[in-house]
């Protein structure tokens, strides 16, 4: 089943909120793994879509818009 770029950008968007609200260095590693393919993921459904980026934090930037249902 292939998910939708909303779907995606939500899961980005949440590990990366988890990110910035963790301590533990052990599970900064972890989350740090699962934001990295979460991150390529998205990245992979954008081009797949048509949408084009200019690099990774323009990436970052798109997933929050279209997590928070601006774009």
């Amino acid at each position: 089943m292939r998910q939708s770029l909303f779907e995606l950008a939500v899961a980005y968007v949440k590990i990366i909120e988890r990110i910035e609200h963790t301590a533990d260095p052990e599970q900064l590693r972890e989350l740090e793994e699962e934001r990295v393919i979460r991150h390529n993921r998205f990245a992979d459904a954008l081009k797949a879509a048509g949408i084009h980026y200019k690099d990774r934090e323009h990436v970052t930037r798109i997933a929050f818009r279209i997590a928070k249902e601006e774009l």
